[in-house]
C-alpha cells in the first residue's frame, strides 16, 4: 500500500478529525458556574466547572476565530475577552485554563496530537 494512502486510512480509522479541540480547565479555587465559551459561530455551555476540572469538545467554527469565555466566580461575572487565534481545520489545540487569580490565558497549537 503507498506510504499515502496508509497514512490517510490511519487517520480515518482512528476518528483524526481537523476541526479544532477546545480544552477549558479551571485552575482556580473557585466553581466557574455559567460558563459560555464562544468564538466564530459556535457557543457551549457548561453549567458548572468545579476547581481542578478539565472538559473538552471539537468545534466547527465558521471561519478564522478567537476563543471567548464568560462565567460567575467569586461573587462576580467574568469575561476574558477574545484571546487565540485558530482555523476551522490544522488540527488546531485550544487550551484555555482559567488561572488561580481568575485571569483566563488561552493557547493555541496546530499540527496532529
Amino acid at each position: 500500500m503507498a506510504p499515502r494512502i496508509a497514512l490517510g486510512l490511519l487517520l480515518l480509522g482512528t476518528g483524526c478529525s481537523p476541526s479544532p479541540r477546545i480544552t477549558v480547565t479551571n485552575r482556580s479555587a473557585h466553581s466557574l458556574s455559567n460558563l459560555v465559551v464562544s468564538g466564530s459561530g459556535f457557543s457551549q455551555r457548561v453549567p458548572v466547572l468545579e476547581p481542578d476540572q478539565r472538559v473538552g469538545w471539537r468545534v466547527e467554527p465558521s471561519g478564522d476565530s478567537s476563543l471567548s469565555l464568560r462565567f460567575d466566580a467569586a461573587g462576580r461575572t467574568l469575561d476574558s475577552g477574545k484571546q487565540g487565534y485558530f482555523t476551522p481545520r490544522n488540527h488546531y489545540r485550544v487550551d484555555a485554563v482559567v488561572q488561580p487569580n481568575l485571569n483566563v490565558t488561552v493557547t493555541t497549537r496546530s499540527g496532529l496530537f
